[in-house]
């Protein structure tokens, strides 16, 4: 090599460089350093947490716990790399229990802000405080923390203020504040029994208060509107699944799509894949609902270690994870989660009366019946004959039907209770339904319109394997696909009314689709919904065609609609997620007419 060339081609980085590298990889913003620092507070076993912000987190983040504290010895040692009282040997890695395990996040901290904590163990005649970097524990006088006489409060100022490439791609301090808050609520829901508060600028934006898991899915999930609340659960062996959904509630964005395994708040693919493939039968396309799951597993058989963060997991049986989630989900869905309002101590069962416990203070409830009649013969025109009436059908028969109010609700009398029927909502869904069956039904294979040129859609060739039995599924909705090559799906037809616009782009979407339901397939009734404008084509036409609010309807025409509508496979709620349905305990309207004192 030439004296005029480079000396070395490889190099030691210094340490401090090095230290900024690695803490890149755990805080990326402002919403990092809450999210790991939130969770050292939860293993420390805090009931109260308070997160204070200045300029969105760059100029102060601020956590505050009444956790177990830490004596000096500890403070020092915390702000080291890879110390951790949460493991001891290589066996403890298979089987973590904990949030934080690696030592890391507090190190990582340190690198990219001016650190300072204060710690009081219960134990301890007072606190102690450490400053980056000299780490000298010294005695100060603190107050209570969070009202208690023991816990911690770490401050993180100026946020990346040394390392000005990141800084430069932190967006506006309200956006940094909402990701914050974004994340607080997950772990809110992860552990809703403890209190949260999150502050910017000195004011309040979030206060939540110790509480059970469905009245904090409620207050984490609605944002203080109010929804009705759905809720079911399975157990198979080594695994507890439930989930709560706040019926009505949808929109375009994933943030209230959450994810609990093991207490972890976790954003999973195959999670949420699992859990929006039911709701693909219930909302439209591109919507996304308001649901938090949660997951209780054996440790052993998952592995929290995959992500820098900590935000993504892996499964030793994901197949097995899908279906239970899938499974679950779908059955609440299509069983009756019609609304009660205001349901009394106990659950009445007008067909049966035999009471069923209740918490007299939730104010919905996720009904379910079992009843042994028989469903009645199909009538011309309704939807799938073969699906049996559910039972809530047989509460709202003719004889029951007492007008219209407003133009809009059907009325029934249903003994201790009032049920009501958005009647556009409903029709919506009648229409909805038929619309589906037209387009992804066994005869769409025959609307197919032939394209003038074929067009290649490419793939990685290890999914060859995936799509080969796959075909099938394209066929019935109208595709006429091959595979061609290693690594390409040829389209030489789609669905009529499918449109060219942005063909090629819709059609790698679809292949991205088909691929991603893999798990389901398993089962033979995964239902990739393989393009989303043309189902928003479809919700829009069930939408504009149906009966409106305020059009009169006669007592046939209210029969024929419940009859269709309980003759969908999802009646208890229009494509955009409204329910259909309300049932109005007598003790409310017992209560609003002061009948109750």
């Amino acid at each position: 090599m030439s004296q005029d060339g480079p000396r070395s081609m490889i190099r030691i980085l210094p340490p401090a460089i090095a230290e900024k590298i690695a803490a890149g990889e755990v805080i990326e913003r402002p919403s990092s350093v809450v999210k790991e620092l939130v969770e050292n507070s939860l293993d420390a076993g805090a009931t109260e947490i308070a997160v204070a912000l200045e300029d969105g987190g760059r100029g102060l983040i601020g956590i505050t716990d009444n956790g177990r504290g830490m004596d000096p010895e500890s403070l020092v040692l915390c702000v080291k790399r890879h110390a951790t009282s949460k493991l001891s040997s290589l066996d403890d890695l298979e089987r973590i229990t904990t949030l934080g395990f690696r030592g890391e996040a507090l190190p990582s901290i340190a690198a990219v802000s001016d650190l300072k904590i204060i710690s009081r163990p219960p134990d301890a005649a007072g606190a102690f405080e450490v400053i980056t970097p000299h780490l000298r524990p010294q005695p100060v006088t603190f107050g209570h923390f969070l009202g208690a006489p023991h816990g911690t409060r770490v401050q993180a100022a100026g946020l990346f203020s040394q390392i000005p490439a990141r800084l430069k791609f932190l967006k506006s301090a309200g956006a940094e504040v909402a990701q914050v808050r974004e994340w607080l609520e997950r772990l809110a829901l992860a552990h809703p029994g403890t209190g949260m508060r999150l502050t910017s600028g000195g004011k309040t934006i979030l206060e939540l208060r110790p509480a059970d898991e469905r009245a904090r899915a409620t207050a984490v999930l609605g944002d203080g509107d109010s929804y009705p609340l759905i809720s079911a659960a399975a157990e198979t062996a080594g695994m507890k699944a439930r989930f709560h959904w706040l019926q009505g509630m949808s929109g375009p964005g994933t943030r209230r799509l959450v994810q609990v395994v093991n207490g972890r708040a976790v954003r999973d693919r195959m999670l949420q894949s699992a859990m929006m493939t039911p709701f693909r039968q219930v909302l439209m396309p591109g919507h996304f609902p308001s649901v938090v799951l949660f997951l209780e597993v054996d440790p052993s058989t998952i592995d929290v270690n995959v992500h820098p963060t900590k935000a993504e997991i892996r499964f030793l049986d994901s197949g097995r994870v899908f279906k239970t989630v899938v499974s679950m989900i779908s059955e609440a869905l299509s069983r009756d989660s019609s609304v009660i309002v205001g349901a009394p101590a106990h659950d009445y069962r007008p067909h049966s009366g035999q009471p069923r416990p209740m918490a007299a203070q939730e104010p919905f409830l996720f009904r379910s019946y079992n009843s042994t009649v028989p469903a009645p013969p199909s009538s011309t025109g309704t939807l799938t004959a073969d699906i049996p009436l559910p039972d809530a059908a047989w509460l709202f028969s003719p004889e029951r039907f007492l007008g219209s109010a407003m133009g809009t609700y059907l009325m029934y009398d249903l003994g201790e209770e009032l049920g009501l029927i958005d009647q556009h909502a409903a029709h919506e869904r009648v229409r909805y339904e038929k619309i589906l069956e037209r387009a992804i039904g066994k005869e769409v294979a025959h609307e197919s319109q032939q394209l003038l040129l074929p067009e290649a859609v490419h793939f990685l060739p290890e999914y060859k394997k995936t799509l080969e039995p796959r075909l099938g599924w394209l066929l019935r909705m109208g595709f006429e696909a091959e595979i061609f090559g290693e690594d390409s799906l040829l389209f030489r037809a789609i669905p009529a009314g499918f449109g060219m616009q942005s063909l090629r782009t819709r059609l790698k979407n679809l292949v991205d689709r088909v691929i991603e339901n893999d798990a389901a397939a398993a089962d033979g009734g995964a239902d990739p919904r393989f393009d989303e404008a043309l189902f928003e084509r479809l919700a829009s036409e069930a939408c504009h065609g149906a009966i409106r609010a305020g059009d009169r309807i006669t007592r046939e025409e209210a029969t024929a609609l419940l009859e269709q509508l309980f003759r969908c496979k999802n009646p208890w709620n229009c494509p955009h997620g409204r329910p259909t349905m309300v049932r109005i305990a007598r003790a409310r309207l017992d209560e609003w007419f002061k009948r109750i004192q």
